[in-house]
């Protein structure tokens, strides 16, 4: 019996477990570990924005501004609904003439 490694057992030939390789998998706790790390560590740079935002001057130009935006497209929007509203109205004012 060469190129199989085993021993004879009984009178019969039995063969050793084939070695299983070494996994390159994490384990799972491990992976919880790593996961929950780092969720604390984006809750806290979350936290530290935040912050910077509401106390820094730079923070409450940054506010001021992204409202100015926010406020012009919502005018925006509003004014391109109007115009379509307008235009069907026209349209259906000329079709009953």
């Amino acid at each position: 019996m060469t190129g199989t490694s085993g021993h004879f057992e009984k009178g019969r030939w039995v063969k050793e477990p084939e070695p299983v390789p070494p996994s390159n998998e994490i384990r799972i706790d491990a992976r919880i570990s790593t996961a929950t790390t780092a969720v604390i560590a984006a809750m806290d740079e979350v936290a530290t924005v935040t912050r910077d935002l509401v106390t820094s001057e730079e923070g409450k130009c940054y506010i001021e501004k992204t409202l100015q935006d926010t406020t012009a497209q919502v005018q925006k929007s509003f004014e391109d609904i109007l115009a379509r509203t307008r235009s069907e109205i026209d349209t259906k004012l000329k079709s009953m003439k």
